[in-house]
């Protein structure tokens, strides 16, 4: 690979005698992994039922190495949102931070939303999770993966930080700054990411860098935990900046950090360390920890229970064998399930606040692909079950018509061994699909 002679400069001066142990991981292939969805199934059961070879990622419990040869992105279980392809390294903030169930977390920088989805784990879709990226593109993809996820307590924005911590303020337990950067550290994963830092270099995110953690002091709650993490190796872009912040607000110090398998850099600065190709199985990759304190903290809002609209009463009443509860809006036709706790929007670009339901158009109401996504299946009757290896599964996702026998007629949930993939109507044996056209296999 053609590495620019700056960086490679500057890492031989940093790594010393282990450059070439480094320099020669560029020449490997890079490592691919996948992280399970806790919210619909346990790391035990999928593991007994996931198809493929899998091995642990170590500072993680729920991340695994699959080969990169097996079609884990086609497979039902992906579809059904039971996991989520993502970088092993970019494991490893989220299982610093460790979030609790009822926390109010910060996901400040966040597309494509796998940090985002390993935060819903830990807070079990309980408290409230932000999840912000300020590119009107990028933003997308957390959105999907809110949906495939099936969260409810989430709010999506498409903002600048500095318009979050003016207008939602010091409310967060847990907050991840997972910063733009140079990307050093994909490199061998993303040969596009070289040309990308010839015109985007760390003198350039750096600036940037420090417009976002210069907000932070306007966002810790009472009492906080927050990583700052980046996928670079360039100190100014790391160490850095997390002098800087420590020397320029008294209420923030070090955590620390403690990661199976993943050492410190130095015994004086345990809040600190870097993933390295040429010493883990992962890409380059660097993480801090730290505590914030404000007496600033503002009093937590809860939406208040309403009554949901009749038409989708009725539906729950003939469908569902678990009534859901909580504040009900409808937002033009769409009908929306909010989150259980109220923040402050005014103002700001909402994506997404809870879970959309789905839609009443003249009186009736047809259910949305996220709102089959959030059920479990002995939630909802009718259902069809589909077996994960069966033709018509596959068929089912790529939104072609299937036909069955001795099934009821009406709208059914689709699921693939217990897990749902989306709605269809049946009528006369025929199934009528409703899985979304965006969402489909190709």
């Amino acid at each position: 690979m053609n590495l620019p002679e700056v960086f490679t400069a500057r890492m031989k001066k940093k790594l010393g005698e282990a450059y070439t142990a480094f320099i020669e991981t560029y020449d490997e292939e890079h490592h691919v992994s996948l992280s399970v969805n806790t919210l619909k199934i346990s790391v035990a059961s999928f593991l007994e039922i996931f198809p493929y070879p899998l091995e642990p990622v170590p500072w993680t419990t729920d991340g695994f190495y699959y080969r990169m040869e097996d079609p884990v992105t086609k497979h039902p279980y992906y579809h059904a949102g039971l996991y989520y392809i993502q970088e092993p390294s970019a494991m490893s903030a989220v299982n610093v931070l460790k979030p609790s169930p009822g926390d109010f977390c910060l996901d400040l920088c966040a597309a494509p939303g796998g940090k985002s989805m390993q935060i819903s784990n830990f807070i079990e879709d309980e408290g409230i999770l932000v999840t912000n990226d300020i590119n009107e593109t990028r933003v997308k993809a957390i959105l999907r993966n809110v949906e495939k996820f099936g969260l409810r307590n989430v709010l999506v924005l498409n903002e600048s930080p500095d318009k979050i911590s003016k207008v939602i303020g010091n409310c967060f337990d847990s907050i991840l700054i997972d910063a733009p950067c140079s990307g050093e550290g994909m490199f061998r994963k993303d040969p596009r990411a070289v040309k990308s830092w010839e015109t985007y270099g760390p003198a350039e995110c750096h600036i940037i860098q420090r417009e976002i953690i210069d907000q932070l002091e306007n966002l810790v709650g009472e009492k906080a935990k927050i990583v700052y993490s980046t996928c670079t190796f360039a100190e100014t872009e790391n160490e850095d900046q997390i002098g800087y912040l420590l020397s320029q607000a008294q209420i923030f110090s070090p955590g620390e950090i403690n990661l199976e398998g993943i050492g410190y850099n130095d015994e004086n600065t345990k809040y600190m360390t870097h993933i390295w190709p040429h010493l883990q199985r992962g890409e380059g990759h660097f993480i801090s920890s730290l505590s914030g304190t404000t007496q600033r903290a503002k009093v937590r809002e809860k939406y208040p229970e309403n009554e949901p609209p009749e038409v989708f009463q009725s539906f729950m009443d003939k469908h569902f064998k678990k009534t859901l509860k909580g504040y009900f809006q409808v937002e033009g036709e769409k009908l929306f399930l909010k989150p259980v706790y109220k923040l402050p929007t005014k103002g700001l670009n909402v994506v997404r606040e809870g879970l959309l339901l789905g839609e009443i158009k003249k009186g009736r109401f047809t259910p949305s692909q996220a709102l089959a996504i959030y059920l479990k299946a002995d939630e909802f009757t009718p259902k069809l079950d589909l077996a994960p290896d069966y033709i018509d599964t596959l068929k089912y996702l790529k939104g072609e018509t299937i036909f069955v026998d001795n099934e009821s007629e009406g709208l059914h949930l689709i699921c693939t061994n217990g897990f749902p993939l989306g709605f269809a109507k049946i009528s006369g044996g025929t199934v009528k699909n409703m899985y979304p056209a965006s969402w489909r296999v190709l």
